[in-house]
């Protein structure tokens, strides 16, 4: 999350951890004008709501958006829904965040609007 950012998640209670996702091989597949690549998200987060209830949160960091990166948040919004829908994997959810100083309190806003999992569902 660069030094400031990464700051801001550090210091946050609710974040349990977070990564950079540079060498950890997450990638979603979509396709762009008719070819196939492969979006790689910024940063991977597992969060722990006030409730105590966990989930993860694939976080993208943008200043310029280009119609590229629409797609790409279009595919990681879809993802988020099928792999939620699955319920094997725990609860995710997806976070464009365009100003970094407002990072702690999006996360936050995240958190607080979401039910907890079902039970029996694995986090």
């Amino acid at each position: 999350m660069g030094a400031q950012r990464g700051v801001s998640a550090e210091r946050m209670p609710e974040v349990i951890a977070y990564a950079r996702n540079d060498h950890l091989d997450f990638t979603i597949p979509y396709e762009w004008q008719g070819a196939r690549h492969e979006y790689r998200p910024d940063y991977l987060i597992r969060w722990r709501s006030e409730e105590g209830s966990e989930f993860k949160v694939i976080l993208e960091v943008k200043g310029f958006e280009s119609e590229q990166d629409r797609q790409k948040e279009i595919v990681a919004r879809r993802w988020v829904r099928a792999v939620n829908h699955h319920g094997e994997f725990g609860r995710w959810e997806f976070l464009v965040c365009k100003h970094p100083s407002a990072l702690p309190e999006q996360l936050r806003a995240l958190g607080t609007s979401l039910q907890p999992a079902p039970s029996g569902t694995a986090t």
